[in-house]
């Protein structure tokens, strides 16, 4: 039985966290390249219905990007607290809700949320975007609130303007 050293335990130690660091290096990269598809490849309702809801964050988050904003995702998965998105864009801040749906409808108490979580979080404004459309009750809500609402139709308008 061979005792190790220090030395070769600390190098062992070292050698193995530059392997998960460039591993973790080379998942970010392939999934940023595959994050640049998918505006392109997702332009109408029916194949933005068809994301799954990690694809659907990461589609939104590179069309705030091309918008000029600094965007990075929720870094843990699971629940976020609501908090899909959180951006920055000169000295203006804004938390961003994804609801890739089929048919239901955002309803108020989302909206609600997000209002709540505008002053948790000190930002300055909340997008929630959608792949579905919001109820009556969330854009009476959001008047004179610094609250943006995108809906399905609307933002297959922004993709397209956008490539």
């Amino acid at each position: 039985m061979h005792n190790y050293t220090t030395l070769e335990i600390q190098s062992i130690a070292l050698l193995v966290i530059f392997l998960l660091y460039f591993l973790f290096s080379i998942r970010v990269w392939f999934k940023n390249l595959n994050n640049k598809s998918l505006l392109k490849s997702n332009k109408t309702l029916k194949k933005l219905k068809r994301l799954s809801w990690d694809d659907f964050e990461l589609l939104s988050m590179e069309i705030f990007t091309k918008q000029g904003w600094k965007a990075r995702g929720n870094i843990k998965k699971g629940a976020d607290g609501g908090v899909d998105i959180w951006m920055k864009k000169r000295r203006v801040s804004a938390i961003v809700q994804c609801k890739r749906y089929d048919d239901a409808v955002v309803t108020i108490k989302v909206v609600r949320e997000m209002y709540g979580l505008m002053y948790e979080h000190s930002v300055d404004r909340a997008y929630i975007v959608t792949t579905s459309r919001f109820t009556k009750e969330c854009y009476k809500f959001i008047e004179s609130k610094d609250i943006v609402l995108i809906d399905g139709n609307n933002l297959v308008r922004i993709i397209s303007g956008i490539s």
